[in-house]
C-alpha cells in the first residue's frame, strides 16, 4: 500500500492509551473546550517519572518518534466536559 494510514478521533469524557502494537509514530491533540485534557508517558529520564501534561482549551501538542518507531506507553485523557481532536499517523 501506497501512502500513510491516518488515526482520526474526537475523545470525551475516555482515555485512549496508544501502544507500540498500534503503529503510531506521530500523535496531535488539540483541546477544543474550557476542560483541559491531559497526556502521560511512561518514561523515565535520569531517574524521574514522566508527569502529566495539561492541554488547555486552543493548546495543541504533537509528539512523535523522529526514529520511525511506533510510540509506546502513552495515555492521552479526556475528561467529562473536556473534547480533544487527536490525529495519527500509523507506521
Amino acid at each position: 500500500m501506497i501512502g500513510q494510514r491516518m488515526f482520526t478521533k474526537s475523545l470525551t469524557n475516555a482515555s485512549l492509551t496508544i501502544d507500540s502494537a498500534e503503529g503510531i509514530t506521530q500523535v496531535s491533540i488539540l483541546c477544543t473546550t474550557s476542560v483541559a485534557g491531559t497526556v502521560l508517558g511512561t518514561g523515565v529520564i535520569g531517574g524521574t517519572s514522566s508527569g502529566a501534561l495539561n492541554i488547555a482549551e486552543n493548546t495543541s501538542l504533537t509528539l512523535g518518534a523522529s526514529s520511525g518507531f511506533p510510540i509506546t506507553g502513552l495515555t492521552i485523557n479526556a475528561p467529562s466536559g473536556c473534547i480533544l481532536e487527536i490525529t495519527g499517523s500509523l507506521g
